[in-house]
C-alpha cells in the first residue's frame, strides 16, 4: 500500500496539500477545469468530499449545476490520478464512516445536498427518479451504483440501466507520509510535544518508528540503570498503562498482529537497534546490552499484557505475558 503512495508522489502536479493549524488536509485539483476537491481520508484512500462537477463527460446537468454520468463515461470522468471506487472501496468507507451512533449525521455530511436521485430517459424526456436518495457510480462489471438513504442511514448496491445517469465520487491514494509530516526524503518524524526526532520506516505495510519512544523523560528511574544517558540512547521505560497513551497524536501502541507483521522478515530487522536496553523489572534490570523488551497493546490475562523481546546476540524473538507494572519500551505505529 505504501509503495503505491510513493509512486503517487510523482503526480504532485495533480495533488496539492495544505497544512492548517498542523492538521493535514488533502486536496485534489482537476486541471481540466481548475476545480479543487477536498479529500476525506478513509483506509488507504481519500474520497472527494463533493460530487464530481466535470461537465464535459456528463449526460445531464440539473438546474443547480450537478452533473450526472452514464456508465459508459464513468471511467473517463474522474481526473487523472483518481478513479471510480469499486464495491470493496465503498464497503470500507461505509464500515469506517457510517456505523455507530453518529452514522446518520456522518452520512448526511458526506452526501450533503446530493440526495438528488438519478436521471433517466422516459418517453424521450430526461426525468428524475428516486429523488430523496443519493446514487453514486460503482466501478466494476455491469451498471451498478450505491444508494444512500440518509433518513435511515442505510446503503445498498443496486443495478441500474445503462441509460441511467448517477453522480460520481472519485477517490485518490492517501499520502500517509505527508499526513504525519514525514519527508519521504529523510524519513524523519518530529514529535511536536518535545521536538524529538525519530527515524521511521515501513514494515508490514505500516509506518513504524525505528527508534524507541523517549517522550517525557522526567527522572532517571525511567532509564536503564537509572542513568539519563541511556534514556537518550535506548528510549524510556513505560508501564503498560503509560504505554497505552504515550504515543503522539496520529500514532498508537502496536497490537500483537502489528508486531507479527513487523518481525516477519527477520533478516531485515535492525537487531543492534532493537536488541538493546533491556527492561525494568521492579528494582532490577534485564540485560540491557543484548535484549530489548517492548509492549504490545494486546492483553489476554488480568494484570498482564503481551511483550516482545528481541535478542540481538541470538537474533531471536520471544513473545511473553509481562506484568503491567514492568517498564518496557515502545515502538509507535502510525494510525
Amino acid at each position: 500500500m505504501l509503495d503505491e503512495v510513493r509512486r503517487c508522489l510523482c503526480a504532485v502536479a495533480i495533488l496539492t496539500v495544505s497544512v492548517v493549524s498542523q492538521n493535514y488536509a488533502a486536496e485534489f485539483k482537476d486541471y481540466r477545469d481548475g476545480r479543487v476537491y477536498r479529500g476525506i481520508p478513509s483506509g488507504s484512500l481519500n474520497w472527494f468530499k463533493q460530487s464530481l462537477r466535470y461537465s464535459k463527460t456528463a449526460f445531464f446537468t440539473d438546474e443547480s449545476g450537478h452533473p450526472f454520468y452514464r456508465s459508459d463515461n464513468w471511467q473517463a470522468s474522474c481526473p487523472e490520478g483518481s478513479h471510480i471506487p469499486d464495491e470493496t472501496d465503498w464497503d470500507e468507507l461505509v464500515e469506517d464512516k457510517f456505523k455507530g451512533p453518529d452514522k446518520l449525521q456522518n452520512m448526511k455530511d458526506f452526501v450533503g445536498g446530493s440526495s438528488l436521485g438519478f436521471y433517466k430517459f422516459e418517453f424521450d424526456e430526461v426525468v428524475n427518479a428516486r429523488k430523496g436518495y443519493a446514487y453514486f457510480a460503482l466501478r466494476g462489471p455491469g451498471s451498478r451504483a450505491i444508494r444512500f438513504e440518509t433518513k435511515r442511514g442505510t446503503t445498498k448496491i443496486v443495478d441500474i440501466e445503462e441509460a441511467d445517469a448517477v453522480q460520481i465520487r472519485c477517490v485518490f491514494a492517501r499520502d500517509q507520509f505527508a499526513e504525519k509530516n514525514i519527508s519521504p526524503k529523510d524519513m524523519i518524524f518530529t514529535d511536536k510535544r518535545d521536538n524529538k526526532k525519530y527515524k521511521v520506516g515501513v514494515r508490514g505495510g505500516k509506518i513504524w518508528m525505528m527508534k524507541n519512544l523517549a517522550f517525557s523523560v522526567t527522572s532517571e528511574k525511567q532509564c536503564y540503570v537509572e542513568d539519563k544517558m541511556y534514556c537518550e540512547k535506548f528510549g524510556r521505560y513505560y508501564t503498560y498503562e503509560e504505554a497505552l497513551n504515550a504515543c503522539p497524536p496520529g500514532w498508537h501502541l502496536p497490537d500483537d498482529g502489528e508486531w507479527r507483521d513487523f518481525q516477519k522478515d527477520r533478516a531485515t530487522l535492525d537487531w543492534d537497534n532493537l536488541g538493546q536496553g533491556g527492561c525494568q523489572d521492579w528494582d532490577n534490570y534485564c540485560d540491557g546490552m543484548n535484549s530489548g523488551h517492548y509492549w504490545s497493546k494486546t492483553s489476554v490475562q488480568e494484570k498482564t499484557a503481551r511483550s516482545w523481546e528481541f535478542n540481538r546476540t541470538d537474533k531471536d524473538i520471544e513473545r511473553t505475558d509481562a506484568s503491567v507494572y514492568k517498564g518496557l519500551y515502545i515502538r509507535c505505529v502510525a494510525d
